[in-house]
């Protein structure tokens, strides 16, 4: 997998992620709302860790410095 998110994406997503996982302490959602948010946590951790997003990719939008160079783009 080529990175295809910049390190601005990368920062908001941990912020993000880190959120829902705060937010099952906080507002102790029940059952169900802890599996939700626990998963949107896990996800929006685990693409700003790989850097690559697949929904970027299927939009063909790239963030990260490497990309706005055609010659190194696929």
């Amino acid at each position: 997998m080529q990175q295809n998110m910049g390190s601005a994406d990368s920062f908001i997503r941990v912020l993000i992620g880190i959120s829902f996982l705060v937010n099952i302490i906080i507002i102790e959602p029940g059952p169900m709302g802890t599996i939700i948010l626990l998963l949107l946590g896990i996800i929006c951790l685990a693409t700003a860790w790989m850097k690559y997003c697949h929904a970027y990719k299927m939009f063909n939008v790239c963030t990260c410095c490497d990309c706005s160079n055609p010659e190194k783009a696929e």
